[in-house]
């Protein structure tokens, strides 16, 4: 016998210990002088006969390790019991019919759920634990998981098996930060099957969705629903894209955009071939734009027409909200020093031509840029008209920016505004319709965000009584799901963990190479090391 610390189980002891190549062969046997018969539970110390077992176990440095165990066989005494021979069990080492040690297997299971079947047969090879993917699989399917305390608050939303056609459902206990489960589809009744299953429910967070709401409603009528504030936020910031398309076309032809004198001009101009290429450009994107409005009107849906044409699903959106053909930006970008170009013409024409001291005067009138914007626009100015006297100062261009920066502004916090988009925001916030729009946005957002829910009546009001009809809309949603909005702004509770754990999942998914069925799926978000 020898002295082996590395088999550290019950009733086995090690006779000897081999090297070959990168293997090390352990042989041990038992020493149980009696067997417990699985049948009839009798014990017997009668020994029919001896056997070897072949066992893969866990690696010794660079070495993988097999075990030969000697284990007996017994007789049964009973002579009712229909077992004649039984083997005795060790069940540190032994698991009937299997070719590994349990901990071998436990530290298999562990790999597999946080690598996948590829990756972790990968792994398991390098640490010397050679072994297949599917068989990785098969002991991720094999062990059961853990047993939890039933959740009490939990959040729910869908998540795309392939994006735009098939989905399932995620649960997760937010006071745990653990997913609960995955369910098959994100039906109503699916859930409200789920919920039923779980009568120790109180809160559950969800975003808008109606199926979800309905599905709460027949399952678990005694938990309260709570909207999720970042939907809210997200369903706000879709009004306002909403809005302005709809506006800034009109507020756009009220303006001087690109028109004024004092609007950049390109240095050279533009080739003969380059005009060409974008008048075909153009006439290419109004087929385009012709072709999508007259499939949405014969009642194609987004996704649809986008799979016909072959173009992304985003743009045709765009081109069915969009009332004219939206024309791609020109190449005046807006400045900050906008707003302050009629004094500095002013100021040239009083015979003041020094840059810096141009820009001191600018700056004590709120200018808040640097003094080499300003430099630039005089060495401009005098290259443009060498000084010459000019009768009336040129007004400013009044540049509204694209829609994405206007959503921007309007809906963000105006501390994360840097000076930039601060001047920006004074130019939009100039015009009255977007004035108005800005105070309804801010007051909304910094609801939401402080969670006033003694303020939500009187936006639902104002928004009622405002001239934009898609806001009009949103606060009559709002007041459908009056409820659980109103519960968002009183409870804590919210999305962003589940949030999170979709996240998680799709990281999942493309680890597994999208091989990742339900179960599989299901198994490895509901790993806890």
């Amino acid at each position: 016998m020898v002295d082996f610390p590395y088999l550290a189980a019950p009733n086995c002891q090690v006779d000897g210990v081999e090297q070959d190549a990168n293997v090390l062969w352990v042989t041990a046997h038992s020493t149980t002088k009696q067997g417990r018969c699985p049948v009839c539970a009798g014990n017997s110390s009668s020994i029919h006969s001896y056997h070897v077992r072949i066992l893969k176990d866990l690696p010794v440095g660079e070495s993988s390790v097999t075990l030969k165990l000697r284990t007996k066989r017994f007789r049964c005494r009973n002579p009712d019991c229909p077992q004649a021979t039984f083997v005795e069990t060790i069940p540190a080492v032994l698991v009937k019919h299997a070719r590994r040690t349990p901990r071998l297997t436990t530290a298999l299971w562990h790999i597999g759920q946080v690598t996948g079947g590829q990756g972790g047969s990968r792994l398991a090879h390098r640490l010397r634990m050679p072994v297949s993917r599917a068989t990785v699989l098969r002991i991720l399917r094999q062990k059961p998981t853990c047993e939890r305390e039933p959740p009490i608050i939990i959040g729910i939303d869908d998540w795309a098996k392939r994006k735009g056609q098939r989905y399932g459902t995620i649960v997760v206990d937010l006071e745990n930060h653990q997913v609960v489960d995955l369910l098959d589809d994100r039906e109503s009744e699916t859930l409200a099957r789920w919920l039923r299953q779980h009568p120790a429910l109180q809160v559950v967070a969800r975003d808008r969705s109606m199926q979800y709401a309905q599905g709460i409603s027949d399952g678990a009528p005694q938990a309260i629903q709570v909207a999720d504030r970042w939907h809210l936020l997200k369903n706000l910031s879709e009004v306002v894209e909403r809005v302005l398309q709809e506006m800034l076309p009109r507020l756009k032809q009220r303006t001087t955009l690109h028109q004024s004198s004092s609007a950049p001009r390109d240095k050279f101009p533009r080739a003969k071939s380059d005009q060409a290429r974008q008048a075909a450009s153009r006439a290419q994107r109004l087929r385009e734009y012709t072709l999508i409005q007259y499939l949405h009107r014969r009642g194609y849906g987004d996704r649809r027409i986008a799979r016909v044409l072959g173009m992304s699903p985003g743009t045709v959106s765009r081109y069915i909200d969009a009332e004219t053909f939206p024309e791609r930006k020109g190449h005046y970008v807006p400045s900050i020093l906008d707003s302050y170009l009629p004094y500095l013409e002013q100021r040239v024409q009083e015979g003041c031509t020094n840059a810096e001291q141009l820009w001191r005067e600018i700056r004590e009138r709120g200018y808040p840029g640097g003094s080499s914007q300003v430099t630039k626009w005089m060495q401009n100015r005098r290259k443009e008209s060498h000084l010459l006297p000019v009768q009336t100062p040129p007004a400013a261009p009044v540049s509204l920016p694209d829609i994405r920066t206007c959503i921007h502004l309007i809906t963000a916090s105006p501390a994360r505004l840097s000076a930039e988009e601060v001047a920006l925001l004074d130019m939009l916030r100039s015009v009255d319709p977007l004035c108005a729009l800005y105070e309804l946005v801010q007051g909304f957002t910094a609801m939401v965000r402080q969670r006033q829910a003694q303020a939500l009546d009187a936006w639902l009001a104002t928004c009622n009584q405002t001239e934009f009809s898609s806001l009009k809309h949103f606060a009559a949603s709002l007041q459908q799901d009056y409820a659980a909005v109103r519960t968002a702004l009183d409870l804590p509770w919210s999305n962003g963990q589940t949030e999170g754990q979709v996240n998680r999942l799709k990281l999942l998914k493309r680890q597994m190479y999208g091989r990742a069925n339900l179960d599989l799926l299901r198994l490895r978000m509901l790993y806890s090391p």
